[in-house]
C-alpha cells in the first residue's frame, strides 16, 4: 500500500548549544615533522604513495609500502603515516603471527598518539576512540608497552636528526 507518512524535518540552524565535538581528528600543524617521516620511512626501504582506491581508509601498510589516502589535512596525514609507519616497525616481521588485530591496531594508534603528542599536535579523542573500535583496552596497553616504546623512540629520533 502507498502512501505518506508524517515525518518532522528539522534544519542544524534551528539547534541550540555548541557544536559537537569533531570525533577522530588531529589538530595542528606537523611542521617539516612529515618530510622527515618520509625520509625515514625511505631509509628503511618503505614506499610511500597516495590513492583515493583506500577510501574510507586514511592509510595502508603493505609491508615495505604505506598508501596514504589523499587530501588529509597535514596533521591527519602526519598522524596516519605515523600509524602505518608504526605497522611497518612493529607487524612485518616474525611477530605478526603471534598478535592479533585487536593488538596490532592498539600498538600502531599507541604509537601514533606518543609521536604526534611529541611533536604538539592535539590528538583530541582520536586515539582513544581508533583503540576502542578494537577493543584495545588498558591489559592489551601494558602488554604491548615495550614495543610501544620502541617504535615511538625510532620515530622520534628520525624527528629529532638533524
Amino acid at each position: 500500500m502507498a502512501g505518506f507518512h508524517s515525518a518532522y524535518v528539522f534544519d542544524i540552524i534551528q539547534t541550540d548549544g555548541k557544536d559537537l565535538p569533531a570525533i577522530g581528528t588531529v589538530q595542528g600543524h606537523p611542521r617539516d615533522s612529515t618530510v622527515r617521516l618520509q625520509a625515514f620511512a625511505e631509509a628503511q626501504g618503505i614506499s610511500l604513495e597516495y590513492s583515493d582506491q583506500i577510501a574510507p581508509a586514511r592509510g595502508f601498510s603493505y609491508g615495505g609500502k604505506v598508501v596514504l589516502l589523499p587530501g588529509q589535512t597535514p596533521a591527519e596525514e602526519f598522524s596516519t603515516l605515523t600509524h602505518e609507519l608504526a605497522h611497518e616497525l612493529l607487524h612485518r616481521g616474525k611477530r605478526r603471527s603471534a598478535t592479533s588485530k585487536r593488538i596490532r591496531e592498539t600498538e600502531a594508534d599507541a604509537t601514533a598518539f606518543v609521536v604526534t603528542s611529541a611533536i604538539g599536535l592535539d590528538t583530541g579523542s582520536a586515539s582513544s576512540d581508533y583503540i576502542q573500535i578494537w577493543n584495545g583496552d588498558a591489559a592489551v596497553l601494558t602488554e604491548s608497552l615495550s614495543f610501544i616504546r620502541q617504535a615511538a623512540s625510532l620515530l622520534l629520533e628520525a624527528l629529532t636528526d638533524e
